[in-house]
């Protein structure tokens, strides 16, 4: 049994040897780089996607509101000067309408006088406001809605002023733009922002084109 016992064990330290001595490469084949891809043409899909929108959201530029048809119009022949292309954007005017609680109208100087003093006193704000019936004095500010300007008259009234209250409608507007469309380069954006627009609410704003 000896000699079975010893076969086996040579056996098995020929197996063994052979086993390490057999070595296998398992790493992957190295892949040779393509000098002809360009590195610019690989960018991600979101970062192309962020690029156009970038770019498309700088293609048009929104200058405005001015205030007047005057400076409008100034402003329309400055553009065909420097050849841009452009369209006229007006907006039709606006009412607003404002609440005012004021005293008087005054008729006499003394009054008039007489009813700041009062005012001083309880340290109130108002300024002085003309009417076709003559001076008023504006207490509070204009007010956006009715039950409010009515509650201040009420505590006028419980302070001891004939305070009044009245609605007054603005109008605003109209709004007038220039939307221009064709300012594809920095250049461009740049020789809009120089023009002098001669009006102090005008701006140059950046827009998506429509």
């Amino acid at each position: 049994m000896k000699w079975v016992f010893f076969f086996l064990l040579f056996l098995n330290i020929g197996l063994y040897f052979w086993v390490n001595g057999h070595q296998t490469d398992a790493s992957m084949p190295r892949q040779e780089f393509d000098r002809n891809v360009s590195s610019k043409s690989m960018d991600l899909v979101h970062e192309r996607d962020t690029k156009l929108v970038v770019e498309s959201a700088y293609q048009c530029m929104r200058i405005g509101p001015f205030s007047t048809a005057d400076t409008f119009s100034r402003a329309s022949r400055a553009l065909i000067n420097e050849g841009f292309g452009f369209s006229r954007n007006v907006v039709s005017a606006r009412q607003l309408r404002n609440f005012r609680v004021f005293l008087g109208p005054f008729t006499t100087e003394a009054a008039k006088e007489t009813a700041k003093q009062r005012l001083d006193q309880q340290q109130f704000d108002y300024y002085e406001h003309e009417s076709k019936e003559g001076i008023l004095l504006s207490v509070g500010g204009l007010f956006s809605d009715g039950e409010t300007a009515g509650a201040y008259v009420v505590d006028l009234k419980q302070r001891g002023f004939d305070a009044k209250a009245q609605s007054e409608v603005r109008t605003l507007g109209p709004w007038r733009w220039l939307e221009v469309s064709d300012v594809v380069t920095e250049e461009r954006r740049t020789v809009l922002r120089q023009i002098n627009w001669r009006d102090a609410k005008v701006q140059v704003t950046p827009v998506s084109c429509p």
